[in-house]
């Protein structure tokens, strides 16, 4: 082909690919999002409901939604007697009148719950989850069972609202629904305000021993419907408070000392705690994260998601990323100083600076600087920086901390080149070393050294890096010379790897062993674990079927994490992984003292290359802790409150020269290391 005709082509291509991304453009700019708010608190006494906190549920949804990018025009709030079941419906006649194509729906409700004698046969225990209206009458001071279960907003009712709605957005929309109140509650207990916990409303007819327990969720979803009509509608997702047959209890803010509904608080943290990533938020992590919150303010309480689009991009992909930051301790105004709730761990070594600005911030390119400050003490947990100016806050929670430049106590890799002449295999040109030195000589966490860590090979068609104490193949790249960004990355990997190697924390009466068992018939054998010890040192053979067994040796209860450290550097999630066949959650880690642990058995270890040493780094805490999304995405965690394992591994890449590794501080979690050895297939 002509090379004139050739570039015409590519011409033409790159015009067509514009005009496809400036149609794609417009397409995004004008989505809209939308958003109804239920709060029903203030119930008239005539109705015989408690009066419950959920008009305080309302900023939180509303400070929510501003930073998400909805319109305070697109955001319509009914509450208390404007929530009768008659405003309810035009509310959402209203809503889906008003949106279009593509749009974005979300509906909060805030009220208390309840079930009702079914009006139809679709629930298999002849009851109707129902959201209690403003005027609906409670079972203890109804009358005329007829008429005042006309005023409740059954599940059926609402599912046909939310169809509409979805019908009205189309293929491209999104419906986000969340429910804040009880399901149920035949049995309540605690001292916290429920919303619901009433006796079923029934009538006098009404057989319940005819009637099995039922599983169904709160939102109906109408049979029907089949998968062309499924495809012509809008995905949903439901996250409610509770299970059907559970109550919903209220919590309390203890930054504000504010009653609240118990999934409004998780849903404002959660999207809070959702940082910019390489892995865009899906409304399954949403829950995930909602979940974890959750099990710590209401762990009797089980929260459950439903709907098609879990694995959907939160908002369809028009989310607003918060930037990680980390809470304020105590100010010192006198001194310019503030004590800050992270430390060494979380990159806040001497000398590292950090920018504060409002709560609330998402951005700080975006936002005013109240104080820019410099750390001057550090411990592994807690440090202390000294600012710029006076900080003219009343309150440690009305700023959020964010670090500008990290700083890192740890020496620097040391690398070096096999030594030879040059053109001989493993060996590169005089030329190749002073280009690579010169790159190595701008970054501040590795140095040349004669008695290197990590030795550089030049290979035919890949060169490699490799451990110069056991000769062991660290990684692999294609070329170091023209892939210099790659070599970086790897270097860093090195780096945080050694970094978490040298990490090391007590803290008393907090301690767990870790063994791996073999599986053998398909079941955990421990007497087998002797035929894999050689000279102490556990020997994984690549095929091998293991399990890990976790003993709490300590005197109190713990919650375990697991980091697995590959030769390579990689560094995975062993526990919690949400990925597994068996999903194990950080709130299912919990190990009470003196128990033990297994892994499920669908989520057993199958050993696989790369060979040689791997560590299982251990955390032990009496704190709930979570290392699984910040060791699967290379630097970035979608917990914006960042804990002090979170920001090791979020944030261990970018290093400065220091002299000495993390030790024992301000010690929240006891560290200890299973170290073992994986080597190629046993042959018999």
């Amino acid at each position: 082909m002509p090379k004139q005709n050739l570039f015409i082509k590519k011409i033409f291509f790159v015009i067509i690919l514009f005009m496809f991304s400036l149609q794609n453009f417009a397409q995004t700019s004008t989505i809209k999002k939308h958003a109804l708010i239920f709060a029903i608190g203030n119930y008239p006494e005539a109705g015989g409901w408690p009066k419950i906190s959920s008009l305080h549920d309302v900023p939180y949804i509303q400070n929510l939604l501003s930073k998400q990018g909805f319109s305070s025009d697109n955001i319509k709030i009914i509450s208390d007697e404007n929530a009768t079941l008659k405003g309810i419906e035009n509310a959402f006649e209203e809503l889906i009148k008003k949106v279009n194509k593509g749009d974005i729906a979300l509906i909060h409700f805030s009220s208390h719950g309840e079930r009702v004698e079914a009006d139809n046969d679709n629930k298999i225990d002849g009851l109707d989850e129902c959201v209690v209206t403003y005027n609906a009458v409670s079972p203890f001071q109804s009358k005329d069972f007829q008429k005042d279960q006309a005023e409740y907003l059954r599940g059926h009712m609402l599912g046909s609202y939310i169809k509409k709605l979805r019908a009205k957005l189309g293929s491209t929309g999104d419906v986000i629904v969340f429910m804040d109140n009880c399901y149920s509650g035949d049995g309540a207990r605690g001292a916290s305000k429920i919303r619901g916990g009433e006796f079923p409303f029934v009538s006098s007819s009404f057989n319940e021993k005819r009637h099995k327990k039922s599983d169904s969720p709160f939102l109906y979803k109408e049979t029907s419907l089949s998968n062309e009509d499924e495809n012509e509608l809008a995905s949903y997702e439901v996250i409610s408070a509770t299970r059907p047959e559970e109550v919903d209890h209220e919590t309390r803010d203890e930054t504000t000392n504010t009653q609240v509904g118990s999934l409004t608080y998780a849903i404002s943290k959660a999207f809070e705690n959702i940082q910019l990533g390489s892995v865009l938020p899906t409304y399954r992590a949403l829950f995930a994260n909602i979940q974890a919150i959750m099990n710590v303010k209401v762990p009797g309480q089980h929260p459950l998601l439903e709907g098609n689009g879990s694995e959907r991009v939160i908002f369809g992909g028009a989310f607003m990323h918060q930037m990680p930051y980390i809470e304020i301790s105590k100010i010192d105004k006198d001194n310019k100083q503030i004590i800050i709730k992270q430390g060494e761990m979380a990159g806040l070594g001497i000398g590292a600076k950090i920018t504060i600005c409002p709560s609330g911030t998402l951005d700080t390119s975006k936002a005013v600087a109240l104080a820019r400050g410099k750390i001057i003490k550090s411990e592994n947990f807690l440090s202390t920086a000294t600012l710029d100016k006076t900080l003219m806050m009343n309150t440690p929670a009305e700023g959020w901390v964010f670090i500008s430049e990290y700083i890192y106590n740890i020496d620097p890799v040391t690398i070096n080149f096999v030594s030879g002449k040059t053109g001989t295999p493993g060996i590169y040109s005089s030329k190749e070393i002073s280009f690579i030195k010169k790159y190595v000589s701008n970054l501040s966490f590795v140095k040349i050294d004669d008695n290197p860590e990590m030795l550089i090979i030049k290979g035919k068609n890949t060169d490699s890096l490799k451990i110069n104490a056991n000769g062991y193949l660290f990684s692999t790249i294609k070329s170091i010379i023209k892939d210099s960004l790659i070599f970086k990355e790897k270097l860093e990997a090195y780096t945080r790897y050694k970094f978490l190697q040298k990490l090391h924390s007590e803290v008393k009466n907090v301690n767990v062993e870790m063994q791996l068992v073999p599986i053998i018939n398909g079941k955990p054998d421990t007497a087998a674990i002797k035929n894999k010890m050689i000279n102490n040192s556990f020997i994984a053979n690549e095929g091998d079927t293991l399990t890990l067994k976790i003993k709490n040796t300590g005197m109190k209860d713990v919650y375990v994490n697991i980091l697995d450290m590959q030769p390579d550097g990689t560094i995975n999630p062993i526990l919690p992984n949400s990925n597994l066949y068996y999903p194990i959650y950080a709130h299912d880690l919990k190990i009470p003292s003196g128990q033990e642990f297994f892994l499920p058995a669908g989520d057993f270890i199958f050993v696989s290359p790369p060979y040689g040493t791997e560590v299982f780094k251990i955390f032990a805490s009496e704190k709930e802790i979570n290392v699984e999304n910040i060791a699967t995405s290379r630097g970035y965690t979608p917990n914006g409150v960042m804990t002090m394992i979170e920001n090791l591994v979020n944030n261990s890449y970018r290093i400065s020269r220091g002299i000495s590794p993390v030790t024992s501080g301000n010690a929240e979690a006891t560290t200890s290391e299973f170290i073992f050895q994986i080597k190629p297939k046993q042959i018999k």
